[in-house]
């Protein structure tokens, strides 16, 4: 059996290589994607160019841990019909338009077919209120959407 593809937000490499801290949810999302790391050879993981160029930004060191992450991972090309899908979603107001990265998010991964699409991003990305109208309207413009996961999700409760 295939391995299901997994696209790999920048939220999931940030916690992944950021320095250990002791409150608790951001420790516990540490070592559940911690564990996922582990893990990650059970699926198909890929990054996107918009994913390189966030895990790039912000403070050298981390910056290059994340890369270091980052490029173990296949990186999907840049497609017209990403680009395309992404504006729609920012057009019809799905996305945030200051938050353009998420719609490319959501449009790569579903114009590359990808199973899901891992984040800790739950404002924009694993919303509850959102992910239904999202998913709706890519179905509509002829893709099957991404299923939006946590890392800890998909560790304990992957769908079959």
């Amino acid at each position: 059996m295939a391995k299901k593809r997994v696209y790999i937000e920048s939220s999931v490499l940030s916690y992944l290589t950021a320095r250990p801290v002791n409150d608790g949810p951001n420790r516990n999302r540490q070592q559940l994607t911690a564990m996922w790391w582990d893990r990650r050879h059970e699926w198909e993981c890929v990054v996107s160019p918009t994913v390189m160029v966030e895990v790039a930004r912000g403070d050298p060191d981390a910056a290059a841990r994340r890369l270091e992450k980052a490029q173990s991972f296949a990186e999907l090309p840049a497609s017209p019909e990403a680009e395309f899908l992404a504006k729609l979603l920012l057009s019809h107001e799905l996305v945030p338009e200051s938050v353009k990265a998420d719609a490319a998010h959501l449009a790569m991964a579903a114009v590359h077919g990808v199973d899901y699409l891992l984040t800790w991003n739950q404002k924009h990305l694993d919303n509850l209120h959102l992910r239904s109208r999202v998913e709706d309207f890519i179905r509509k413009q002829g893709w099957r959407p991404a299923m939006v996961i946590t890392p800890e999700r998909l560790l304990f409760e992957e769908p079959t």
